[in-house]
């Protein structure tokens, strides 16, 4: 028989000799890492001519988004009738 071979008699010998080990629990990662991750991807595929591709309006959706700030007029304080 081989010795890789499990037998009822040889089964619980086996099994003990495998220490209990604990689940690897993988850190999250930090979101900010991840958007700019995700940021710079979109950057490098946008650096040739547009395709057309989901990545290039994906990243037409994004760069409108974080443009949207620097579009609007700053806000005038309104006078307060008396």
């Amino acid at each position: 028989m081989s010795p890789i071979q499990v037998t009822p008699e040889n089964a619980n010998r086996t099994l003990a000799a495998v220490p209990a080990s604990k689940p690897r629990v993988i850190p999250a990662a930090d979101p900010h890492d991840v958007m700019r991750e995700q940021l710079e991807f979109l950057i490098e595929h946008a650096q040739g001519p547009t395709c057309g591709c989901a990545q290039c309006e994906r990243y037409t959706r994004v760069r409108t988004l974080l443009l949207q700030a620097f579009d609007e007029a700053p806000k005038q304080p309104r006078a307060v009738a008396a």
